[in-house]
């Protein structure tokens, strides 16, 4: 029997495909994206968590699933608190370390913009902490070769409310990541 690659995807919102008019998310992409290879991507996010919930998270997956890899995506959250830089830092270099002592794929996304202020979220103070957390990832992910994916260019054509992505910003998200899991494999 063949050797099924699993990737948890985790996160917030994003992830979870929080108002997508399909009621999809880039998970179910991915898993259309792969439907004939050996790989298969289970989501496990939370709307509305911080990445210091998400962590939480994360140290029971680790422990009581057999994975080869995760796709973690968060940070939104942590900019209505707004969760401070350095302990942002904290929960993105736990991630890293967890999961190389795990011997586990770890692939991040960069945090995409804020296009407007939802009740709890600041466009203005929350693109700036969003710079501040993206920076952070890329500097940690280059340090620990860390495999990256980039939204934080992404456009607001598919952000129909400002935060949440509609079906074709799941397709770009999975389509950004996919050529990321080929280099895993």
């Amino acid at each position: 029997m063949t050797k099924i690659e699993k990737f948890y995807c985790i996160g917030d919102s994003i992830t979870y495909g929080a108002r997508n008019e399909y009621f999809r998310n880039y998970v179910h992409e991915l898993n259309h994206i792969f439907k004939d290879k050996n790989i298969i991507f289970e989501n496990n996010s939370v709307n509305g968590e911080t990445t210091s919930e998400i962590m939480k998270r994360y140290f029971h997956i680790v422990n009581t699933q057999e994975l080869n890899g995760v796709i973690f995506l968060g940070g939104t959250n942590d900019t209505k608190v707004p969760i401070p830089p350095s302990i942002f830092k904290k929960n993105i270099e736990t991630l890293i370390a967890v999961s190389k002592k795990m011997n586990i794929q770890l692939i991040i996304g960069l945090i995409p913009r804020i296009f407007t202020g939802l009740p709890n979220y600041s466009k203005n103070l929350g693109n700036e902490y969003i710079k501040k957390y993206n920076l952070i990832i890329k500097n940690l992910c280059k340090e620990n070769n860390i495999k990256m994916f980039d939204l934080s260019k992404l456009k607001e054509l598919y952000f129909p409310d400002g935060i949440h992505t509609n079906n074709k910003g799941c397709e770009k998200i999975a389509n950004l990541v996919k050529s990321e899991i080929y280099k895993c494999l």
